[in-house]
């Protein structure tokens, strides 16, 4: 703590005593501090706060009372700062968040087509705090800070090899797909820190609002009328493959097809790797439920290499 000013997460909202609230803390060392609040004044539970404070003395213990708290949320943080406040405090994406933003940032430049590279840089811009803060889901896999935008890193870094095989493949499409797929994860859960599916994600649910955003966001551009904002809009709706998966229709192009191909593999490696991670060599996984709660073998081989 340097001069009363520090970051913070607000880990419980204690009860009110006297003429002030108590807010207990988890701060940067870890150390835990319990601190003094306006009455009736509550902040967000699990969210990071920078926090002001003064010193007091209160029942004759000396005692830190809240002066000023900002959620990190409404301030101006660079990347490199806010990827140091969020590995602090939360489980955080295995790779750092400017790498993440490189791979993904490379990929879209490589976007020729004008039409789908409107739509995909307006929505990118538009959401590209919370692209990179969010998680891909709530459990099962990438569920956690960055999750989304390492997910789509990986996938877009999954294409090169489909498209030096299948060379009938457009790329525009594949890298286009693979950024809109679960854009709006965004929307369809709460927060980044703790979160929940919210009404609109629980009776839509992201591949239809997903649907909705490339249509809204086609028709700003100008671009509503067009063949490439409708197969955005397929690989999308599709990609889950399956209607008890969200999908009402089954990939109907080629790139729709690699897409499901590409997020099946990279949501079901990640998981079977994080629990092989937490196995021991010769020893199977607990049951993983998207993999039909199978359970996986950790081979204790070791490398053999020619001298």
């Amino acid at each position: 703590m340097e001069n009363n000013k520090f970051y913070a997460k607000v880990v419980s909202n204690n009860e009110t005593t006297y003429d002030t609230n108590t807010v207990s803390v988890l701060t940067e060392d870890k150390s835990r501090l319990t601190m003094r609040i306006k009455k009736d004044e509550k902040l967000q539970l699990n969210a990071v706060f920078y926090f002001e404070v003064e010193d007091i003395v209160f029942n004759d213990n000396p005692q830190y009372l809240i002066v000023e708290a900002k959620n990190i949320d409404s301030m101006e943080i660079d990347l490199e700062k806010r990827q140091s406040l969020m590995t602090c405090f939360y489980e955080y994406a295995p790779l750092p968040i400017n790498e993440i933003k490189e791979i993904v940032e490379r990929y879209l430049s490589k976007i020729e087509n004008t039409v789908i590279k409107d739509i995909v840089m307006h929505l990118y811009e538009s959401r590209i705090k919370e692209f990179y803060l969010y998680p891909a889901a709530t459990k099962l896999h990438h569920a956690y800070i960055s999750g989304l935008s390492y997910h789509t890193s990986t996938m877009l870094k999954l294409i090169d090899g489909f498209k030096e095989i299948y060379p009938v493949l457009n790329e525009d499409l594949l890298i286009a797909g693979v950024f809109l797929h679960d854009i709006c994860k965004v929307r369809e859960l709460s927060n980044y820190s703790g979160p929940e599916y919210t009404k609109e994600g629980k009776l839509l649910g992201h591949i239809t609002m997903g649907v909705k955003a490339i249509e809204l966001t086609a028709l700003a551009v100008g671009h509503s009328e067009t063949e490439e904002k409708m197969l955005l809009e397929h690989m999308v709706l599709s990609h889950h493959y399956y209607g008890n998966y969200g999908s009402p229709k089954k990939p109907n192009i080629p790139e729709a097809l690699i897409l499901h191909f590409i997020d099946n593999i990279d949501s079901k490696m990640t998981a079977l790797s994080d629990a092989l991670d937490h196995t021991q060599p010769g020893e199977f996984t607990q049951p993983i439920t998207v993999l039909d709660r199978e359970k996986y073998y950790k081979a204790n081989i070791e490398q053999n290499k020619k001298s």
